[in-house]
Order: C-alpha cells, then sequence, then structure tokens
C-alpha cells in the first residue's frame, strides 16, 4: 500500500504546476532575488502555494555556467514557471527556448504568492 501512496504523489507532481522563485533567503518572507542564476536559495511553490521545497544553491559560486544549470535543474525538476527580480540575458533566452514562463518580480516571496494567487 505504501508504493502505492508514493506513485500516486510522484503522480501528482508530475501533473501540478511548479514555479520556482529565486530568493535571497530560505523563507517566505525573504526577498526575491535580483540574482536570478546565483541567488542564495530556490523556493518550490506549487499552484495553491504551497511551499514543496527550499534548495540551496549549489551552483551559485561556480565562474560560469550557472544559467545553464539553473535551466537543467528547472527542466529535471519539470518547472513551468520562474521568478526573480532580475533576468539576464542568456537565462531569459535559455527559458525561452525551453517554455519556461517567467516573471520579473520586486518584493518577498509571500508578496508575490499572495499576488500571483497560485
Amino acid at each position: 500500500m505504501k508504493w502505492l501512496v508514493g506513485v500516486f504523489i510522484v503522480c501528482s507532481s508530475l501533473w501540478s504546476d511548479v514555479t520556482v522563485i529565486a530568493s535571497e533567503g530560505d523563507t517566505l518572507s525573504s526577498n526575491v532575488s535580483l540574482n536570478a542564476s546565483r541567488s542564495d536559495y530556490y523556493i518550490f511553490i506549487d499552484e495553491k502555494g504551497n511551499t514543496l521545497e527550499v534548495l540551496n544553491n549549489s551552483f551559485k559560486d561556480i565562474k560560469g555556467g550557472a544559467s545553464s544549470k539553473l535551466v537543467d535543474m528547472l527542466k529535471n525538476k519539470q518547472v513551468s514557471h520562474f521568478v526573480a527580480a532580475n533576468l539576464g540575458d542568456k537565462l531569459e533566452n535559455a527559458l525561452n527556448s525551453n517554455k519556461i514562463k517567467y516573471t520579473i518580480f520586486n518584493g518577498s516571496v509571500n508578496a508575490y504568492i499572495q499576488k500571483s494567487s497560485l
């Protein structure tokens, strides 16, 4: 029976819209980050505004390719929408070519969630 619940959870996450918000901190009261690819954290939110995961950005300090690593992670986690306070040209082009929607938002993560009514 446990495996059936696990399959249901995995399958239901495949059908839901997941938004990732680049964040300066690991809480919903943190500000949306100006450094999209090099933000400190990524907060994963479902279509109802529930926090699914808070991920420490392990590639924020690499010398090059942070945008590519971010987009690969977004694709692997089947993210449909990305939010940051600023996007560089490379990241914007990569998001567009991978059909990941994006929003530029200045304010707290919580303010974005309330405003967008996920």
